[in-house]
C-alpha cells in the first residue's frame, strides 16, 4: 500500500487545504514555536516538493508490510518512492537533487 501526495499539496486520503475539514485553526497553532529540528524537516520537505514539482513527479511514501525492504528514495517514471520516516533532506539527497537549482 502507499501514500500518494501531489505536488498540489494533497494528500489521497486527506482533505484538501483550505477545506472546511481544514479550518478554522486555533490561536495556539498560529503562534507555535517550532524547535529548530521541526523546522529544518520542514525547509527540507518544501526542497522536496519543489524539485518534484518542477519536474512533475509525484511523491508516494512506501507502506504496507515490505515498506522496511525500501532503504532510500528511489524514482520510478514520474513517481518519487518515499521510505517511510525518512527524513526529507535525506530524500534530496538520495535522488540527487542537492542544493535546487533551476529545472533541466
Amino acid at each position: 500500500m502507499t501514500t500518494e501526495s501531489g505536488t498540489d499539496g494533497c494528500s489521497s486520503n486527506q482533505q484538501a487545504p483550505g477545506s472546511a475539514a481544514a479550518l478554522p485553526e486555533s490561536k495556539e497553532q498560529r503562534n507555535r514555536v517550532v524547535s529548530a529540528a521541526e523546522y529544518a524537516w520542514i525547509q527540507a520537505a518544501a526542497e522536496l516538493y519543489v524539485f518534484a514539482e518542477q519536474r512533475g513527479l509525484r511523491l508516494v511514501r512506501a507502506d504496507g508490510h515490505n515498506r522496511y525492504l525500501l532503504s532510500q528514495a528511489m524514482v520510478f517514471d514520474s513517481v518519487i518512492l518515499l521510505p517511510p520516516g525518512r527524513h526529507p533532506k535525506d530524500v534530496v539527497q538520495d535522488v540527487g537533487a542537492g542544493p535546487l537549482g533551476p529545472a533541466p
